[in-house]
């Protein structure tokens, strides 16, 4: 409490008292009652001041426990935020070391053979296709942590533009149809026309950051692609809801999630109990990454799944917004 608050609760306090003992040394009967009743007004306001001063410290004091309250929670959300991001750097660096280090021993292996002559000129072509695919997973990998670290520290923002949003559907579908390809699988798009207006183009224009929701089917699409058996089917689904969401689906029919997989699905460095079925590399970012991104676009993202009988991931996105 401020010092000149506090005195002048102590001056009214002293007010009082003086007053108070004035009367009480004097009999009353030696008192002028026009004395009396002077000094008892006087007894009066300064009890009142003295009462006023009171109930103004009480409010002090209540708002700098509130305020108090307040900045020790802050505090501990701090220190807790902060807990978990040291945490998250620690298996950070794990990831790193753990999944940095086999592609890497993978080209040194390959060269040394190079090297030693143990690859002859037309196994070169393979030789160089294993290198680059090892080094392509090496680039995916360190992209999507720095994904991950930019969402962490707020840095990434969406640029959303009204513009159409098949285009970007399509083309994911249609890069990721080769990888499935090599798998025997089949990726079907199947977009479904609103009853009203049947003739109109679905999401002709959606606000929205082509770069960022590329990457969110994206991941999508090649963890279906990843974690369904050879010659399986996928299906990716875009259609408006009657609450005015674009809901894009992919479902594989790949070996689904537990319910402990579901309670853990969306946060960093999760491992799963489902395993890519063409040793495919997974180092446990991309869903987290991809809620982030949906959360830029004010959307929304859930997995429907029965273990053992594959999973739907479904994204919606506003159709509306403001630009």
């Amino acid at each position: 409490m401020p010092e000149t608050e506090l005195s002048s609760v102590f001056r009214e306090e002293e007010t009082l008292s003086r007053f108070a003992q004035i009367i009480a040394e004097q009999p009353l009967d030696v008192l002028d009652p026009k004395e009396l009743h002077q000094e008892y007004g006087r007894l009066s306001t300064s009890y009142h001041q003295l009462l006023k001063q009171m109930m103004a410290m009480t409010r002090i004091s209540d708002a700098s426990q509130t305020k108090l309250f307040r900045l020790q929670t802050e505090l501990k959300s701090a220190l807790k935020e902060s807990k978990g991001a040291n945490a998250r750097k620690t298996e950070l660096l794990s990831v790193v070391a753990h999944d940095l280090k086999s592609p890497i021993a993978t080209i040194l292996a390959i060269v040394k053979l190079m090297e030693l002559g143990d690859i002859t000129p037309d196994e070169f072509p393979e030789a160089a296709g294993s290198i680059r695919e090892t080094a392509e997973r090496m680039i995916n990998l360190i992209e999507s942590l720095l994904a991950s670290s930019a969402l962490e520290m707020g840095k990434m923002n969406a640029d959303k533009k009204k513009q159409p949003f098949m285009p970007v559907l399509e083309r994911v579908v249609k890069e990721n149809r080769v990888r499935a390809e090599a798998k025997g699988q089949q990726i079907h798009l199947i977009v479904v026309k609103n009853p009203e207006t049947p003739d109109s183009a679905i999401a002709s224009e959606l606000f929205f950051d082509a770069n960022l929701i590329h990457q969110v089917l994206e991941n999508l699409a090649s963890n279906a692609v990843k974690y369904s058996p050879p010659e399986s089917e996928i299906t990716v689904r875009v259609e408006e809801t009657a609450e005015n969401m674009l809901r894009i689906s992919m479902q594989d029919q790949g070996q689904g999630l537990t319910d402990d997989d579901k309670s853990k699905l969306f946060g960093y460095f999760q491992r799963l109990s489902a395993t890519p079925t063409g040793g495919e590399s997974s180092h446990g970012v991309g869903l987290a990454i991809t809620k982030r991104m949906v959360d830029l676009h004010d959307g929304k993202i859930w997995v429907e799944s029965e273990y053992g009988n594959g999973a739907t991931f479904i994204v919606e996105l506003p159709l509306s917004s403001a630009a």
